[in-house]
Order: structure tokens, then C-alpha cells, then sequence
């Protein structure tokens, strides 16, 4: 049975991009938390099925879909122009029927991906080998985007690397203390307060030449790698919504503080909260294998510095929206994007503790 676009908007949405065949069903895809995402199902002419991947973008967080788009087509358009030596594969945009990238109406602004079948994803890392090919895959990513020179690409979310500004915005929301909530985070506020040298680490050497800015993915989750189903190999790398010039060490930074956590990211219990020494090994082998000779010697130098600010900065940014009221990221229950800042801040704890091993398993 055919699914019509009336009273629809998915579907309608689905019928303005350049596929062919009848379109059979459209359901929600629950991933991710900034796009309302839904996937489609077509009957090609000789009976065969495909299935594709829409999303509704979110404007509120990316206030210039114009400039975020062309990002994207400038990213997956040089990757298609590439050999994959470690094999793995691009987003691939589906156009409209008109031939642009994206469109939009009075139910928002739609885009389409082609639908990368036989693949899983993971939000929490099983082990070592798994967080090595996840590793692996974000570094080849970046290497492979060497040669698209980062002026070319816009920036959509203004200073979203700069762990600067997210001090600035922590101080700001303590200042006005919109929810009354300042008096019980004095805890929180002092661990940010010992740290404010180590915020300005990075940018500091960004200033004076030390470091380049280059094209980073900007969200490397776990879950936004693909894997193949049957033999376990990293497929793809998915939401390159982030993708913007920055600080190469951001991509390694966001993906030890997310797949070498020992627990979940608004845990209650602290004594659950730090960093898994093993994962971490396995992910600073992977990417280094993954960046191969990209990275310079003080970047690789870095590497545990980077880890820690990046977690520090997440936690400024989850402490910053609880004073605030809550009022950027979603929470379920009173005080999680608290938790969520003990979760980091513990975590950077522990990376300090650890930092002597950490640099040398960097070597």
C-alpha cells in the first residue's frame, strides 16, 4: 500500500526529492536530538525496495541552514572525489527534483540521505576493539579532509570550538543566576574556577601560529560512526552538521570524553564517573593509525590536554544551561544537565590523576 504526502508532511517532504519508484511507508528514525529524522521506504519498478533517510533541520540550533548545507555539500562532494583506502563510505545527499540540496516550506527544511543499509550504530563502547575502529575511522576522516581547505567552509555555529567563549558564557549565566540555582553549584563553579588557565590552552597557541585551523567533524560520538552489521567494521561517519574549521584535537578530545566514560552521561553516582585507561589506549592508537602523518609532533603532544579541556568545556556548557533554566539542552528530570556537569567534571578529575600514564601511552 502506497503512502499519500496529504496530511503527511514526511511524506510530502519525501516526494520533493529525485527519487524514483512508488513511496510505501515513512516512519520515525529516533537518533539524535537536534533533527526530527524519519525513514522512507520506496518500490523501485522491478519490485525491489530502497530506503532512504529524511530529516526535518532544526533552526533553532542551526539559525543558517544556507550556510550548514553548503558545509555538507562541500564535505561529502570531496569525499566522493577520494579513494577510501580503509574503506569506508560517504553520506551521500539525495536532491530535489529541482536539483538543489536541500528545500524548504510551511513544515520546515527537509534534506535526504541515502539510507546506508546493513549497518548499527552503538551508544555505549562493549571494549577495546570496538573504540580502536571508531577511533580509527573519525582520524581517517580527518586526514582524508586535508585537502579541502577550511576557508572554504563556514562557520555555523559561531565559536562552537572556542572553550574561551563557553567560559564567557558560564561567567554570564552565573552572573545573572536566571534560575536562583548559583548557591548550590559552588562546588561546580570552584572546579571551573581552579581550571580557568587550562581553558585558554588551545587558543592561546591558535593565537600564535602554534596550531592551525583545520576542517573537524565537531561531534564524535561513538554512535556517529556506522558499523557493518555482519563483519563489525566502521562503515561510515555520519552528522557532519558540526563539520567547520576549528582545532584538529577537538574530534580526539570529544571522542575520549564520550566512548571511554565509565558511565553514563547525567549518572547520580560520581563514583561510577571517570575515564577507562584501556579505552582511551585503544582510541589513541586508533586515530593516530587513522590521522597517519597529518598531526604534528606537538599536536600528538596534546593529545591528553585535549581530552580533558574538551570534557572540561562540555561540563561549562551543561553547568551554563542548568543556571540558565535549562533552556538548550533537553532534560527528563529537575537537575540533569547538573548531573551531566559533575559527570564531566569527574571525569576530568580522573584524567588528571591519570595524566602521567595518559602521555605516555601518547609516547
Amino acid at each position: 500500500m502506497s503512502v499519500s504526502p496529504k496530511e503527511n508532511p514526511p511524506a510530502a517532504a519525501a516526494s520533493r526529492f529525485a527519487i524514483e519508484g512508488e513511496l510505501i511507508e515513512v516512519v520515525p528514525h529516533q537518533r539524535g536530538h537536534i533533527h526530527d529524522t524519519f525513514i522512507s521506504t520506496f518500490r523501485e519498478a522491478d519490485g525491489s525496495l530502497r530506503r532512504f533517510l529524511h530529516q526535518r533541520m532544526n533552526r533553532r540550533v542551526f539559525t543558517d541552514l544556507d550556510a550548514l548545507m553548503h558545509n555538507v555539500e562541500r564535505v561529502t562532494s570531496h569525499l566522493e572525489s577520494l579513494h577510501s583506502e580503509d574503506g569506508l563510505e560517504t553520506l551521500r545527499l539525495v536532491r530535489t527534483r529541482e536539483g538543489a540540496a536541500w528545500f524548504e516550506d510551511e513544515d520546515g527544511a527537509w534534506r535526504t540521505y541515502h539510507f546506508l543499509e546493513g549497518t548499527v550504530s552503538y551508544d555505549h563502547c562493549p571494549g577495546p576493539e570496538l573504540a580502536h575502529a571508531a577511533a580509527r575511522a573519525f582520524g581517517g576522516f580527518q586526514a582524508r579532509l586535508q585537502g579541502l581547505p577550511a576557508g572554504e567552509l563556514r562557520m555555523t555555529i559561531p565559536h562552537f570550538f572556542s572553550s574561551p567563549y563557553r567560559l564567557e558564557q558560564l561567567d554570564e549565566a552565573r552572573r545573572l543566576d536566571a534560575a536562583d540555582r548559583v548557591k548550590e553549584t559552588a562546588a561546580e563553579l570552584a572546579f571551573v574556577d581552579q581550571r580557568r588557565e587550562l581553558v585558554f590552552a588551545i587558543e592561546k597557541r591558535l593565537d600564535d601560529g602554534r596550531l592551525t585551523s583545520r576542517v573537524v567533524h565537531g561531534d564524535t560520538k561513538l554512535n556517529n560512526v556506522l558499523f557493518d552489521a555482519q563483519s563489525g567494521q566502521a562503515r561510515c561517519v555520519v552528522d557532519l552538521d558540526t563539520c567547520m574549521p576549528g582545532w584538529s584535537l577537538y574530534d580526539f578530545g570529544d571522542l575520549v570524553r564520550f566512548t571511554a566514560a565509565t558511565s553514563s552521561e547525567d549518572e547520580t553516582d560520581l563514583c561510577r564517573a571517570g575515564m577507562d585507561l584501556e579505552l582511551y589506549a585503544a582510541l589513541v592508537e586508533g586515530y593516530l593509525e587513522g590521522a597517519g602523518e597529518f598531526l604534528t609532533a606537538e599536536e600528538r603532544t596534546l593529545m591528553p590536554l585535549a581530552a580533558r579541556l574538551v570534557t572540561l568545556t562540555i561540563g561549562m556548557r551543561f553547568l551554563a544551561d542548568h543556571l540558565a533554566g535549562d533552556v538548550y539542552f533537553k532534560v527528563s528530570r529537575p537537575g540533569q544537565n547538573l548531573d551531566r556537569a559533575r559527570v564531566q567534571f569527574a571525569q576530568v578529575a580522573d584524567m588528571e590523576a591519570k595524566d602521567e600514564r595518559m602521555r605516555a601511552l601518547v609516547g
